[in-house]
């Protein structure tokens, strides 16, 4: 599964294209929908600070990569979700409910081998990582959490390495070792720990304030456990600031959801009237 190239603005802060990514992920797909007013779109980013051209130059872009379709109705324009962008997004939101809850443990780890040709490799790998997978050498990969394992398997098939893998599950002597050389939890924990001093305490006094915080959360959210492998309580060290980040995350999401939701329809009615 391709990923739409996303980067930041030189400032820090998200540029308009994932900014978009994460609006259309939260309150189109998220609902079951795949169709959007591009005017609601424009709206809802010029609420998080980004401008409205700005805001059509990563429309026009996701166009003519075959991200995004349009429809005219009048003088309006109605944007269509293609089925590769619904994939993808489904697998974000899917990705981001189990970043909320505890990872299964029974001592086994997931491990994938991968040999062959380099061609599909890249997108592979990056992949391996957005779904909790460390590296442990080349061409090797673990995980405790099984859950991305169906795409990850879907995704070596559709980038043709397929044949090339090879999935394994398997027991450490040392699982705490096994940790050490996979991941790097004190980058992690640093994540955490951004996102807790980032978002702790604040609050929302409006319906479209509601909407621009929740959207910044969930932007933010994912890009931390991306890099969180999302290690049983078991494997953790003490104190480890994922377990408050979480509770964070989902309390504070919850505490949003009427009011960003209240925002998102009037911005997303039929401009027709």
């Amino acid at each position: 599964m391709e990923t739409p190239r996303t980067r930041r603005r030189t400032d820090g802060s998200p540029s308009a294209r994932t900014l978009l990514l994460t609006v259309l992920g939260e309150y189109v797909r998220h609902a079951g929908e795949a169709r959007v007013w591009s005017r609601a779109v424009v709206d809802a980013l010029a609420a998080c600070g980004t401008g409205e051209a700005a805001t059509r130059r990563a429309l026009a872009r996701l166009v003519a990569e075959g991200w995004l379709g349009t429809e005219r109705a009048g003088r309006w324009t109605v944007l269509v979700l293609e089925p590769r962008l619904v994939a993808l997004l489904t697998a974000w939101t899917r990705r981001l409910e189990r970043a909320t809850g505890e990872t299964p443990w029974q001592g086994a780890w997931q491990q994938l081998v991968l040999h062959g040709p380099a061609q599909g490799r890249a997108l592979v790998e990056e992949q391996l990582a957005f779904e909790g997978f460390g590296r442990l050498g080349p061409g090797v990969w673990i995980a405790a959490d099984a859950g991305g394992v169906a795409a990850l398997d879907a995704l070596l098939r559709e980038q043709g390495v397929a044949a090339h893998a090879t999935w394994l599950v398997s027991r450490a002597d040392d699982d705490g070792e096994l940790v050490g050389r996979a991941w790097d939890l004190a980058a992690v924990r640093a994540a955490h720990e951004a996102f807790v001093g980032r978002f702790a305490g604040v609050r929302a006094g409006t319906d479209e304030e509601a909407f621009v915080l929740r959207t910044r959360l969930v932007h933010a959210w994912r890009g931390t456990f991306a890099r969180d492998p999302r290690l049983p309580a078991a494997l953790l060290p003490p104190g480890w600031p994922g377990l408050v980040s979480t509770k964070l995350f989902v309390d504070t999401w919850r505490a949003l959801r009427g009011p960003a939701d209240r925002h998102w329809r009037r911005l997303a009615r039929d401009p027709r009237g």
